[in-house]
């Protein structure tokens, strides 16, 4: 189901100060809220106010980028993750203490509020960034640029047999040219690697695995999980609207009573 751009209020209070860089992409599955941001568009006053809120290890790592434009980005997107985090938390932002899965997960021990748990993830691609939050159920959100696709369509088939399940290749491989080719990779990509972010696994051992819908008017996105999945997990899908060029989808968890 893709979800339009759209400003609305959150339970998240953004102060007047970032409340302009920030756009509300609405709650496309219940208690989850999307947050997007155009790096690119950022002022220099805009990316130091969001540097003074990264912690040491952050600002190293910035330091550590060849190109400014890299630098600019991951200042960007962190900034705005502790931002939003803090301001769910009721915590400051330069004190958050972010703890990293194996495969790069970040989550926070002291992420919690009257008992409940705060949930987070973040993508960013090609000058823009996506932030997903919810309570007490993981998350994953991917946003992906088709430049990174605009390659030679036997790289484009080579990277097919690594992600797609064998059902969903022939699907793919049965798609009448080259542009819904990779339209239809796109999207299988965001929305597999939304998932693969939500349980904090690295990607290729968790795609093939799990199968998702191709067609883009498909009324929701399902998701056959592997048998090594626990049974009282299911997940849901979501396309997000994205800009031209671009392709986003939210993973979140659906606990079962």
């Amino acid at each position: 189901m893709a979800t339009n751009f759209a400003f609305m209020n959150s339970w998240i209070e953004t102060p007047p100060v970032l409340s302009s860089l920030l756009e509300s992409i609405g709650s496309p599955a219940d208690g989850v809220q999307i947050w997007a941001s155009h790096l690119e568009a950022l002022s220099p006053a805009e990316l130091d106010q969001l540097n003074a809120l990264l912690d040491p290890s952050e600002h190293a790592r910035a330091a550590r980028f060849h190109f400014d434009r890299d630098r600019r980005h991951y200042v960007a997107s962190r900034g705005f993750l502790r931002h939003l985090v803090a301001s769910a938390l009721d915590q400051p932002a330069p004190a958050l203490v972010f703890e990293y899965g194996p495969h790069g997960k970040p989550a926070i021990s002291s992420a919690t509020l009257a008992g409940r748990t705060l949930r987070f993830n973040l993508s960013h691609s090609a000058g823009w960034a996506v932030f997903a939050l919810c309570w007490d159920r993981e998350v994953g959100i991917d946003l992906e640029s088709a430049v990174r696709l605009e390659r030679d369509p036997a790289d484009l088939a080579a990277l097919a047999m690594r992600v797609l399940s064998a059902r969903e290749l022939a699907i793919w491989q049965a798609l009448p040219d080259a542009a819904s080719r990779q339209a239809a990779f796109l999207r299988a990509w965001t929305r597999k690697e939304a998932y693969a972010k939500a349980i904090g696994h690295g990607l290729f051992e968790q795609l093939i695995r799990n199968e998702v819908a191709l067609d883009a008017a498909a009324p929701e996105p399902s998701l056959t999980l592997a048998s090594t999945q626990t049974s009282g997990e299911t997940w849901i899908i979501h396309d997000l609207s994205a800009p031209d060029g671009f392709a986003a989808a939210l993973a979140v968890e659906q606990k079962l009573l």
